[in-house]
C-alpha cells in the first residue's frame, strides 16, 4: 500500500471512528442493521484523538471511566478525530470487546464473551468462536456501509451534519 492510500484510508477511518461514537452516545448505544437486527455499541474505556492540522500532530487520550462524552465532544469541537478507540458491542448473548485503529481499520485486543460449552468439547468451542468471530466482521461491515451510506447521502450537509453538530454543541 503506497503512503498516499494509507493516508487517504487513515482519514476516512477517522471519520468513521468519530461518527460511531456520536452515533453510540446519540442513540444510546442502539444500532440495527439489515440482516443482523439490534444489538448495542458501547464506547469503551480509550479513546485516542488527534489533529493533524497542527505540527507535530496534537494528541490527547482518555484513559479508564473518569472522561464523559463532554470532554469527547470538546476534543472534536478543537478539531480532533477519532484515531483510536475502545467499544463493547452486545448482541443476544454475545459481546465483543476491542480496540479499533483508524489507521489501518484494524482490531486489537479482541475479547469475546461467548455462550460457554463443555470441557472436553474443544472442537465445538472453537467453530464457535469463528462463528462469532465471522459475525463481528458482519457488524463490523454494516456499520461501515452505514457510514459510507450516511456521508454521501445528498442530506448529509443540510441534516446529518446539522444533527452531528446539535450533538457535538449539547
Amino acid at each position: 500500500m503506497s503512503g498516499a492510500t494509507i493516508k487517504a484510508n487513515s482519514a476516512l477511518g477517522k471519520d468513521f471512528l468519530t461518527y460511531l461514537c456520536y452515533l453510540s452516545d446519540s442513540r444510546n448505544g442502539v444500532f440495527e442493521i439489515a440482516g443482523k437486527g439490534t444489538f448495542q455499541v458501547w464506547l469503551g474505556d480509550k479513546i485516542v484523538l488527534q489533529d493533524e492540522a497542527d505540527t507535530p500532530p496534537n494528541s490527547i487520550s482518555f484513559v479508564g471511566r473518569d472522561f464523559t462524552a463532554d470532554d469527547l465532544k470538546q476534543a472534536i469541537k478543537s478539531g480532533k478525530k477519532v484515531t483510536e478507540a475502545q467499544f463493547r458491542i452486545d448482541k443476544d448473548e454475545t459481546s465483543w470487546s476491542f480496540t479499533l485503529r483508524a489507521q489501518r481499520f484494524d482490531i486489537a485486543s479482541l475479547r469475546l464473551n461467548t455462550p460457554q460449552f463443555k470441557a472436553d468439547d474443544s472442537e465445538a468451542r472453537f467453530y464457535s468462536r469463528m462463528l462469532v468471530i465471522e459475525e463481528l466482521n458482519e457488524i463490523l461491515d454494516g456499520l461501515y456501509y452505514q457510514f459510507l451510506h450516511d456521508v454521501t447521502e445528498k442530506n448529509w450537509e443540510t441534516e446529518g451534519y446539522k444533527k452531528f453538530r446539535e450533538w457535538i454543541n449539547r
